[in-house]
């Protein structure tokens, strides 16, 4: 199974493009609520990462995870939280950590004006203002109406789940003995350079795509991912 985990202000519906051409190919996948996790209480993204491991190691003894953003964040703590029981992961879109810092806390204090913002401003004023960052180059959300009720768990994420709370992990991957694959897209050239970095010429850059490759190219990225299983069951 691959198990999948959607990006900041996304949902598991997000993948459903995705899934079904996965599925056309035999391969089953299954999408992650990654906001009820914060219903309760505050959780670390190391926490976190235990918590997918336990999660689903209870339903599947050979999985596969894929993670787009946020959600690519959060795959590399579970890859990192107990390597012998991923068979492999794909990271979308994801920042392996800041380097120093000062960049840290710039992000976090960041961060933490996105968490007033997604409690206090109209809902839809706050999803305007998020998709006009330069990263998503205009391009059009989708139908977040239904995320509004986790608004709480959204607005937690922005500070426990902020690249700014998390350490630089690139040097941990590197090591790891999980196969990985760094996926971006070609437009998003942040992203690009970091998969790049992260993989070399084995990074896959996925063209005519930025940075929301699940919703903008899930045919290409369903490909890769397919890849990225058949040569981990080889």
């Amino acid at each position: 199974m691959l198990w999948l985990l959607h990006g900041n202000l996304g949902s598991p519906a997000d993948w459903k493009p995705v899934m079904d051409a996965l599925r056309s190919n035999g391969i089953e996948s299954r999408a992650l609520n990654l906001w009820k996790y914060l219903e309760c209480c505050p959780k670390s993204l190391p926490e976190m990462g235990r918590v997918l491991c336990s999660e689903i190691a209870a339903q599947d003894k050979h999985p596969h995870i894929c993670g787009y953003s946020l959600g690519g964040r959060l795959a590399m703590h579970a890859v990192l939280a107990h390597p012998p029981l991923w068979k492999g992961a794909a990271f979308v879109s994801a920042n392996p950590g800041l380097e120093n810092e000062a960049e840290q806390a710039a992000r976090r204090a960041a961060d933490a004006e996105w968490a007033v913002k997604c409690l206090s401003a109209p809902w839809e004023d706050f999803l305007r203002e998020w998709d006009a960052q330069g990263i998503f180059r205009g391009e059009e959300g989708r139908d977040r109406s239904l995320l509004k009720p986790w608004r709480r768990s959204i607005s937690r994420a922005f500070i426990d789940w902020s690249v700014g709370a998390q350490a630089d992990l690139a040097p941990s991957l590197k090591q790891s003995p999980v196969p990985q694959l760094w996926i971006a897209g070609e437009r998003d050239s942040k992203f690009t350079a970091l998969a790049r970095r992260a993989a070399g010429d084995k990074a896959a850059i996925i063209p005519h795509a930025g940075h929301r490759i699940p919703l903008e190219a899930p045919e290409k990225l369903a490909e890769c991912l397919q890849q990225l299983i058949t040569a981990t069951y080889e």
